[in-house]
This record gives structure tokens, sequence and C-alpha cells, in this order.
């Protein structure tokens, strides 16, 4: 049977006025699918039975209440698969483009309400480019003066639909908007004629608050600098930086030249009283010659000056990714700049009122604006962190303790977890021998130590007592300890229980000086055979030292037939080996694409291995390897129970 639209369209408009009317609508996507017809033929005319019925209701005057029942329906029926997910963007997009701004204000609640639900799963896809053109041709509409509360409704409502990261609302390519066009009287006689020919009566008593004439060539500068804030780039062209200069020279001394006080901004807002809700807004400056005085005086619009100032500093001085090469700031330039900046400041701060706490917040705002702007240099990364998908990162690392590496090494190497840790950790492998080494005597002999001192004992070299070392603390102190480990002479019994140090000191050098001779003269005696036995023997000893070396690195080293054990032994497992050994991603993944067979890739990653470390690849590295990740069965069957 053919399906007919036109039936099924009208079958379907008197469905939706059904569900509607009863807000049923599980009850009749029954009688909806029990319907002859494809699916998407179906959708299709449910989709235009909604249009139809929406249509209807705001014809004549839209009703909040019907429209919300209609975008309800659409909603249920999008859900339960009975029309497309696109449908209620399309009756809404439907209803704002024939009814009034006023009304649109009032219907708008019907979008801000069902935020979660544009959100979800089902229509977020399929409705946030609906919305956001929606949206935008509001605010096309709107007024910025006359409609400024239900505009910003529309921008947080966007802001609360697009996540944190959505590139649309972005300005990517740091783009000006170069339509904004400030116009303003470039001629000085229409100036003069402008001022002149438009008088206005004055009272008595009004006198001091009219405004006073001003200078053509200040107001020209002061409304030139317009074009630069319009377009920064300018700045960075010779000519352009001379005028802008030049011209913001010219206004901040005129701002500095006239300050405002509390006392005079205090009387005219009495004079002026405005109710305490209202705020300023200006969406265009006005630019006429005689608004030029009041202008200069009002403290609001002296700010908006300054701060577009600063801003403009910012994005000269800041790095920009979309900047040309010859974009940049000279030295000169950059040191006018800052001059520039802290001027701009001082005169917010003297800005009343409140121009202390004014000028800490601009600073707070342009510093946050620096985290914008380095996003965005950096291609707007996501700001949510990605979830940990490792289960070993996850998890907590075993405690290693140093009898299963001894285990595992065999006694031989002792992993530290570095190699160089690792190199200086196994110098020695007994840690006692190697602290009772002789090259860790630091202790001086007695003859090396007191030689000076002896020497200064001697009368012949006429040395005063005050200056002898005997006599100084540090000394004497070393001499103790020294003595105390080496001579026999500390701990003989005397008849004297205290005598100062000095003197004790020169008895035990007396003493001392008696037996070096004694050790010289047998010193003496050794004759050169001596010597040559003495000789052979460390050499000797020196040759049985490196053999044994030698002989430990030959039973340690790896061969190619062990590898050819260990990597049919490790089959799939050699990928754990392989992140154990420091192997990146991309080497693991070469050697699974190089070979199809398990066993010929864990060889490649062993080979690999050997020729990188050299000297350092040794069974002991490998066991601990091993052991790390729990392949404990691999290294009995292939090293034994070594």
């Amino acid at each position: 049977m053919m399906f007919e639209f036109g039936k099924a369209r009208n079958d379907f408009k008197v469905l939706v006025e059904k569900t509607v009317k009863n807000q049923a609508a599980d009850k009749y996507v029954a009688e909806f699918r029990s319907y002859d017809g494809g699916d998407t033929e179906k959708k299709l005319a449910m989709d235009q039975a909604l249009r139809d019925v929406m249509h209807a209701s705001v014809t004549n005057h839209p009703n909040y209440e019907v429209c919300q029942s209609v975008i309800q329906t659409a909603v249920e029926l999008a859900t339960q698969e009975a029309c497309a997910p696109s449908t209620p963007f399309l009756l809404l997009s439907d209803v704002f483009d024939v009814v009034t701004l006023s009304q649109c204000e009032e219907l708008f609640c019907l979008v801000e309400d069902r935020l979660s639900t544009w959100k979800s799963e089902t229509f977020y896809t399929a409705g946030k480019n609906y919305l956001l053109r929606m949206c935008n041709d509001l605010l096309r509409r709107l007024s910025k003066s006359q409609n400024t509360v239900f505009c910003g409704r529309i921008q947080l409502f966007l802001s609360r639909l697009f996540p944190l990261s959505e590139k649309s609302a972005l300005n990517l390519m740091s783009q000006f908007n170069l339509e904004n066009v400030t116009t303003y009287t470039t001629k000085a006689d229409r100036f003069e004629t402008e001022l002149k020919g438009d008088g206005m009566e004055v009272e008595d008593g009004e006198t001091d608050d009219q405004p006073k004439p001003v200078d053509y060539n200040l107001y020209r500068r002061f409304w030139a600098l317009q074009d630069f804030f319009r377009k920064p780039t300018q700045c960075y062209e010779k000519v352009p930086w001379k005028m802008f200069q030049m011209n913001s020279d010219e206004v901040l001394s005129a701002f500095n030249s006239a300050k405002l006080d509390d006392m005079k901004s205090s009387r005219k807002k009495v004079a002026m009283p405005r109710p305490a809700d209202t705020t300023a807004f200006f969406a265009k400056y006005l630019t006429s010659e005689k608004l030029m005085d009041l202008q200069l005086n009002d403290s609001n619009f002296r700010r908006y000056v300054l701060v577009q100032f600063l801003i403009l500093f910012q994005y000269l001085n800041s790095q920009v990714k979309f900047k040309g090469s010859n974009q940049t700031l000279t030295d000169d330039q950059s040191q006018w700049v800052k001059n520039t900046q802290e001027k701009v400041y001082q005169l917010i701060r003297e800005t009343p009122p409140d121009g202390e706490q004014f000028a800490r917040n601009v600073e707070h705002i342009l510093s946050r604006e620096e985290y914008w702007n380095d996003w965005k240099n950096d291609g707007c990364p996501t700001y949510e962190r990605e979830k940990c998908t490792d289960a070993k990162q996850r998890t907590k690392a075993k405690r290693r303790w140093v009898g299963d590496d001894l285990q595992a090494s065999g006694g031989k190497i002792i992993k530290m977890g570095s190699s160089e840790l690792t190199r200086l950790w196994n110098i020695n492998p007994n840690n006692m021998a190697a602290c009772r080494a002789d090259k860790r005597v630091f202790l001086p002999t007695l003859e090396e130590y007191f030689a000076e001192a002896m020497e200064q004992a001697d009368p012949e070299a006429m040395i005063e007592d005050e200056y002898k070392l005997i006599n100084e603390q540090i000394f004497q102190w070393k001499s103790l300890r020294l003595l105390a480990r080496r001579s026999p002479h500390f701990f003989t019994h005397t008849n004297k229980p205290a005598i100062p140090l000095s003197e004790y000191l020169e008895a035990m050098l007396n003493k001392i000086a008696k037996e070096i001779p004694q050790t010289a003269s047998n010193e003496e005696m050794k004759t050169e055979i001596g010597e040559e036995e003495e000789a052979i023997q460390e050499r000797q000893e020196i040759e049985e030292q490196n053999d044994e070396q030698g002989k430990d690195n030959t039973e340690d080293t790896l061969t190619q037939p062990t590898l050819d054990l260990l990597a049919t032994a490790l089959k799939g497992e050699w990928k754990k080996l392989a992140t154990e050994l420091n192997f990146p991603e991309d080497d693991i993944t070469y050697f699974e694409t190089e070979n199809s067979d398990e066993k010929q890739q864990a060889l490649k990653m062993l080979t690999v291995w050997l020729g990188n470390e050299g000297e350092r690849a040794t069974e002991g590295t490998l066991k601990i390897a091993l052991k790390e990740v729990g392949l404990t069965d691999e290294i009995q069957s292939v090293f034994g129970k070594s």
C-alpha cells in the first residue's frame, strides 16, 4: 500500500492536537507506530504536523502555555523516536520568526527552562546549531541600548549551553571589528561653525556649569585615537605609530591637567539625581563638538578611554599566535609603552569615585586575559582531564626489597632505579670490604700531621711560643683525636692529673720525634731485591683480580642461544619486559609490525636491547627485569636456579 503523505499529515495533526490537550504522549505513540508506512516517511509527516499545530497556535495571538505544550509534545515524541530530534528547534525558530520582540522576550523562557533537555545526548548534537542560529538571529534584531537585559539573557544561555572549550564562539584568528568606525569633524572651519552656530540660553547662576570651548587640535587628536583602538596593528607601522604617540601624549596631558574631584562629582549628582538601580550605557560614542568638554569631565567616559589604552598596550606587548614577523615593537617603543602605561594607571587611580579599587580591578582583569591569550596560542586545548585507562598506573607500586633484587640477580647486581646509581652501588659487591678499603682511610699519619709542629719546636727555628701550632685550639683538638687513634702514648699513665694542653702536646712531640729516626732507618734497610719482589707480588695480585672479574663477566654475558631460549619462553609476554626495559610505545609497535611471529618479535626486542646497552646488558639485569614484571617461571626455565 502506497504511503499518502497528505493524509498522514492530517491524521498526525489530529494526533498532535490530542497529545497537546491531554498531555499523554505514550498513549498516542502506539497509534503512530501502528500507522502504515516507513519510519522515515512517518517522521516527516509528524514533523510537518507539529509545525502546522504550532503555526495555528501563534497565528492570532501567541499563547505561552499552548506553545509550551507543543514544545513539550515535540520533545516527548522525539525522545520516543516518533519525530526527528531537530523538530523542537525548528518549532522554536518558527515561533521567534513570526512574533514581536516583546513576545520573544516572554517566550524565551521556553528555551531557558529546558537547558538540561537541550544538553542531553538525544538533542545536543542535533540542535546546538539550530539554537545558535536562532539566538544570533534574535541578537541581530535586538538593540543593545534598548534590549540590554534580553541580550544578556541570550548570551548567558549560550554560555551555559556550550562547553568552555567550544571553539565556535572564539576569535581564533585574532581578528578585529573593523566595521566599528567612529566619525567626527575633521575640518577646523566646520568645527568652529558648529560651536558658534548653536548657542544655548543660560540662566542666572548657571554660568559655572556651562561647557567651555574646546580646542580643535585636542578634539581631533582625541577622536583619532579610536581608529588605533579599532585596529591596533597600525601601531607596528612607522608613520601611524608617530601619530598615535603624539595623540596619546596630548590626550593624557589634557587628562592630567584637568583632574576630577569628589566634590565636583557629588555636586553634579545632587543636581541630576538618578535611580539607584540604573547604570550608564553607551551604545556608541557621541562625537559632537559641544559635548567634548562635558565628556572630559565625566569620570565614566574618562575611564572608558583609559581602559582602552591599557587593552591596546596589552595587545602590543603580548605574544599573539597570528601576529606577523614584522609586528614587533622596538626597544624605544616598548619603553614608551611601559612609561605611558604607568601614567594611565595613575590617572585611573586619581579618577573618582574609588579610583584605587577600580585600578586594581582593571589590572586583575587584564592579568586574567593573559591566561586566555596563552590558551589560544596553544590551540585551545580541552580543560577536561583524560581518565587513566592503564591499570598499572592506577595500582599502587609494589614495595621492592633488596633481597628480591639479590635473588633475581644471583647476588651479582643490585638494581637501584637508574643506571648511574646501579653502577656506583655495584662497584664493590661487598659493602663492608669497600668500607675497609685502604683508599677510604683519610686519617693522616703522626709524622705528616706533626711535621710542622716539630719544626717549630726546634730552637734553631726561633719561633715564638704564641705563634706555635700547639697553642692553637683547633690544632690541639685535632691532635688529641689523632693521638687517640694513632699513638699508644695517649693512654699512658702520668703522675700529673691535669696539665696545659700545650705542655702535653710538646711532651708528645718529643716522644714521637724519638721514634721517627728509627722508622726512617728501617725504611733505608730495604734493598732493591726486596722492592722488586714486592712489585712482582702486587702485579700478580692485580692479574688475579682481573682474571676473576673477567670470569664473572664471562659467566654473566648474554649469548645468542640464551636470547633464543628467552624469546621462546616469553611468547606473548614480551611487551611487559619491553616496557620494563624502557622501550617506548613506538618501538614496541615497530617490533609488532616488523614480524608476525611472537617469538621473532621478542627476539628482535632483546637483540636491539643488547646492542643498545652494551656491557650493561647482562643476565643479572634481565633477571631483575623479569622479576619486576612477574615472569619468574621464565627465569627458572632459561637461567635455572642460579
